[in-house]
């Protein structure tokens, strides 16, 4: 099949677009990031960080320093931060995409751009659904003391955030030692196995229509500093230098 995936520059996302493609060699990929939609001074001096500390391990994954030598798709990384444009459509339009797959892609798509791909768009949500929509979801669900985190692999059909059908929820253990970015990190190996099947699935019968959900959920929008401070009060990092050890075994 030609796939087009759709990312984000985080270390999250770039892991996980690389162990698709690297575990699915057979299908042809293209690879596009979207910009930032959040300015450094809208945010907490914590979660400043953070983003800090992620744009270096994207820097030594990029230079193969945590896994090795990265798929070469990842090599060249162009920006699609207009998707519904007239030139993003043209661009899409252009490599005639049989399935559209969103990992952290920071844009909502709208209908004209879902209708491109023949198998549509399915997107790989760092959260439960429904219960935890929109940004961080991992955070929420840590400060909430959810004893499990997980993946939603949905089907992306209007311009709805984290609104369609699921085709497949993974669940792992919350790691309260860990930090929030390493429990982050720590959930796109299944998620991206749920990706594999899918593609599989889409390769063989042709279709994947997936459940629809049965109620709206909680949409969460990025922490504010009282939400942080909560966060770090209930003894969770958001970081803690030990995030690289989560490529050990798992690409």
């Amino acid at each position: 099949m030609n796939v087009t995936l759709l990312g984000h520059y985080d270390i999250a996302s770039l892991y996980a677009l690389d162990r698709v493609i690297r575990l699915m060699p057979e299908h042809r990929y293209s690879v596009f990031l979207s910009g930032d939609l959040i300015t450094p001074s809208a945010l907490d001096d914590r979660l400043e960080k953070l983003a800090r500390v992620d744009e270096h391990l994207c820097e030594r994954f990029i230079a193969g320093d945590l896994v090795g030598p990265i798929s070469r798709e990842l090599a060249l990384l162009p920006e699609l931060t207009q998707p519904n444009s007239k030139q993003g459509l043209q661009k899409i339009r252009s490599l005639r995409p049989d399935l559209v797959v969103s990992i952290r892609y920071r844009r909502i798509l709208h209908p004209d751009f879902i209708r491109v791909a023949k198998h549509g768009v399915i997107n790989l949500h760092s959260g439960i659904l429904p219960d935890y929509r929109g940004v961080m979801a991992t955070f929420w669900a840590m400060l909430a003391g959810e004893p499990e985190i997980g993946t939603t692999l949905h089907r992306i059909v209007d311009a709805g955030i984290d609104t369609g059908p699921v085709i497949e929820i993974n669940r792992r253990e919350t790691r309260p030692t860990s930090s929030y970015l390493a429990n982050v990190i720590g959930l796109y190996a299944d998620g991206c196995d749920a990706i594999i099947r899918a593609l599989r699935t889409f390769s063989t019968i042709g279709t994947l229509i997936g459940d629809p959900q049965i109620k709206v959920g909680q949409y969460f929008a990025a922490p504010d500093s009282a939400a942080v401070t909560r966060y770090e009060s209930s003894g969770f990092a958001l970081f803690d230098g030990r995030e690289d050890l989560e490529f050990g075994s798992r690409h």
